[in-house]
């Protein structure tokens, strides 16, 4: 028998790859925008921070369908897989649906932000090249979590290397124009993008029309009639994912823009400290995801125990990883504050803040794992209040209170903000080891 540990490593480690390749084609479009003008690049970075809270949101929605076909595989029901897999194509057209209205609706925000008059244009320009591929990204959650709900996870890995070794050569394409495409500067990457994520589809699919695995699914996959109450249960499940995820994102946006009214050097310093937690993240994320699938094959297979094994396995590995992480980033501090070469104020606050984001990683890790686990047993909802309370009514107010005023202790600037973080994921984990004992 295959070393449990060994196994879920196998299934994460494809996932980190490919969440690695993500944040690294957005790192290649802010690059290649700023090689245009300054005014480029500010546009494309204030329209992303716009696009991601949306597209975390519709990927999280998505995410739902890892424990749903991951149940009906381990079940061994063929017949009540396919069902899924058919529904799961209406529930991608309805994300996708929901994604587009929510990046419409939000675009206005842009010249409310007070930007120049190009900056707005260009951003605006971008997401609207973007939304062209909302479709693809929502069709690629089908085929990817269909891979891995039967334990394939580096079919996608493959087509990401694929989509990120065409990125530069489609973004130079769009953004300088050339005799079959036009100049549309930073905003081009928006449309390199799209085309990068249908690449990726068309790839992914064909890969599953031909690997054994998917073979006989693929090609019994169609349109069936929808299923009104398969939809609904898909949304009760997958929209409380996708606000979580939310709320998380716009948590940090929350935090970020409060440490900026401290001054461009606690921006600065805070920006550093957030990269760096950020890169250790996709981790424990990735060791998530791949419980996620194991725990929803137990439970299709009616075998509670097997599950609560792998919570086990997955809690262990990801606190060795928290601990790792966290003696790695407090001991280094400085080395990774360096590699940004900021000035010397900004230097000395960013390593204060790195000591904060090293703790920060053990409830972070810890809250990440059980909230995978919970989904892993279709349970979503509950979380998704728990994380609301710990985020928002416990850490950000916290956090504001310990930055800002002298009522708990001296004014702690923009160290009080990830101290809140820091008592805002740790309730998190507490009340999500609670909820993950009553699922049991």
């Amino acid at each position: 028998m295959q070393n449990p540990y060994s196994r879920l490593l196998k299934l994460a480690w494809p996932i980190w790859i490919t969440q690695a390749i993500q944040t690294l084609m957005v790192t290649i479009d802010l690059i290649m925008s700023a090689q245009v003008s300054d005014a480029d690049m500010a546009a494309v970075g204030t329209a992303l921070s716009i696009w991601h809270p949306i597209s975390f949101f519709a990927t999280g929605c998505m995410m739902v369908l890892a424990p749903l076909l991951s149940r009906s595989y381990g079940s061994g029901n063929t017949q009540a897989f396919q069902h899924d897999l058919n529904q799961s194509l209406w529930f991608a057209i309805l994300v996708a649906i929901m994604f587009s209205l929510a990046l419409f609706i939000s675009m206005p925000l842009l010249p409310l932000l007070k930007l120049e008059q190009p900056l707005v244009l260009i951003g605006q320009n971008y997401l609207t090249y973007l939304a062209i591929g909302i479709p693809f990204i929502c069709f690629i959650g089908v085929f990817r979590y269909l891979n891995e709900s039967l334990g394939h996870t580096k079919p996608l890995m493959y087509v990401s290397i694929i989509g990120l070794l065409c990125n530069v050569p489609l973004n130079y394409l769009f953004i300088y124009g050339s005799a079959l495409t036009p100049e549309l500067g930073g905003a081009g990457c928006g449309i390199a993008t799209s085309i990068v994520n249908a690449l990726v589809l068309l790839s992914l699919l064909t890969y599953s029309k031909y690997a054994k695995h998917t073979r006989l699914l693929i090609n019994n996959l169609s349109f069936e009639k929808i299923q009104v109450a398969t939809q609904i249960k898909l949304m009760k499940l997958g929209l409380p994912i996708g606000l979580t995820l939310f709320l998380e994102i716009a948590l940090f946006a929350a935090v970020a823009l409060a440490i900026a009214t401290h001054g461009t050097q606690a921006a600065a310093a805070h920006q550093i400290a957030l990269n760096v937690v950020t890169n250790f993240y996709m981790i424990p994320l990735s060791i998530g995801m791949a419980a996620t699938v194991l725990i929803g094959q137990s439970i299709g297979k009616n075998d509670t125990k097997a599950a609560k094994s792998w919570v086990k396995y997955t809690l262990v590995v990801s606190i060795v990883f928290a601990v790792f992480s966290t003696s790695t980033i407090i001991l280094s501090k400085e080395l990774f504050a360096s590699i940004f070469q900021p000035s010397e104020q900004v230097f000395q606050l960013a390593t204060a803040l790195l000591i904060w984001a090293g703790i920060f990683q053990l409830p972070d890790v810890i809250q990440t794992t059980f909230s995978s686990c919970l989904r892993g047993y279709a349970d979503t909802q509950v979380p998704f209040v728990l994380v609301l309370i710990s985020y928002w009514l416990i850490g950000f107010p916290l956090g504001l209170i310990l930055s800002e005023t002298n009522w708990i202790t001296s004014s702690q600037g923009p160290e009080g903000y990830w101290q809140g973080l820091l008592i805002g994921l740790s309730c998190t984990s507490f009340l999500l080891f609670f909820r993950l004992k009553r699922v049991w």
